[in-house]
């Protein structure tokens, strides 16, 4: 794979307190990387160091290549009184991209994000970060940097979300994201880092293909601990709803011993179903046509 960045020996002070210690790492075209890590772990930090947002105190951020595009979508993003429309050609203006072309693309995008041109002051949350996400895209980056894309989101703005960074990957962009949610990890990271007091304490290729056979169960009457305690257990992939009935996504490989777990629990099971592939091909949600940005 070609790679676009790497940090080399990159330490992160502000003032006497270290954020980072001696963190080499790299980035190649079309991989997405999940960095993973406790609150406090340093995660947002090395984010702005890759982004180029902040410099290292020690060691280099290299890019490969000339002209490396970078897109940042920061965690929090602020309802402002612009319509979606207004905000992204104040973005292109100063990001210096031509009048013409700017229009041309914000229109093809609010049209692939399925986004009303209301006032952002009246926007969901969701429609909120598709905003956040369009602004990194404008300038049609190498690279896309997300800070916790999924949080505040309900589970159907969450899946709705995945949906498009799949297909924003699939079209050769390569992402870093910071994030919690097992859900983005399992359906779209190729490779996690896991940091651990600015340390990198694991950083290696997921156990993760289009082509693994995944189970879908559904069930009842189990206590929010014992979800804890399913999610911990080798073969859970992510959850689709975490609710009263629950559902959750887990290895074919696995699902047997989920099941008597669910059923030594006092749960009940609902469904329990094959599930193949279901990331491979991602369609735009209610389009059932893959998403072309033009431009892309």
């Amino acid at each position: 794979m070609q790679e676009l960045l790497e940090l080399n020996g990159v330490h992160k002070r502000f003032g006497k307190y270290a954020v980072l210690h001696n963190i080499t790492w790299s980035i190649s075209r079309a991989e997405c990387v999940a960095i993973t890590g406790s609150n406090g772990a340093g995660k947002s930090t090395m984010l702005h160091v890759i982004a180029g947002l902040t410099n290292p105190s020690e060691g280099a951020r290299i890019e490969y290549g000339t002209s490396l595009r970078v897109g940042y979508v920061p965690e929090r993003f602020p309802a402002l009184r612009f319509r979606p429309s207004e905000y992204l050609r104040h973005m292109a203006g100063i990001q210096g991209m031509d009048k013409q072309e700017a229009a041309k693309r914000i229109d093809a995008m609010l049209n692939v994000f399925q986004l009303q041109d209301i006032k952002m002051t009246l926007c969901s949350k969701g429609m909120l970060q598709k905003v956040n996400i369009m602004q990194a895209l404008l300038s049609q980056p190498d690279l896309l940097l997300l800070d916790e894309p999924l949080s505040g989101l309900d589970e159907s703005s969450q899946m709705e979300m995945v949906g498009i960074l799949t297909e924003i990957k699939r079209q050769g962009t390569a992402i870093v994201m910071s994030v919690h949610e097992p859900l983005l990890i399992a359906s779209l990271a190729d490779r996690e880092t896991k940091l651990r007091q600015g340390r990198i304490e694991r950083d290696g290729l997921l156990e993760r293909s289009p082509y693994v056979e995944r189970m879908k169960l559904e069930f009842t009457h189990v206590s929010p601990d014992n979800m804890l305690e399913l999610e911990r257990r080798p073969g859970f992939l992510y959850w689709i709803s975490r609710g009263n009935p629950a559902s959750m996504m887990v290895t074919r490989q696995a699902a047997d011993g989920m099941l008597l777990e669910i059923l030594q629990s006092s749960g009940s099971l609902l469904r329990l179903e094959p599930w193949r592939g279901e990331m491979k091909e991602p369609e735009r949600p209610g389009s059932g046509q893959p998403m072309e940005v033009e431009g892309a």
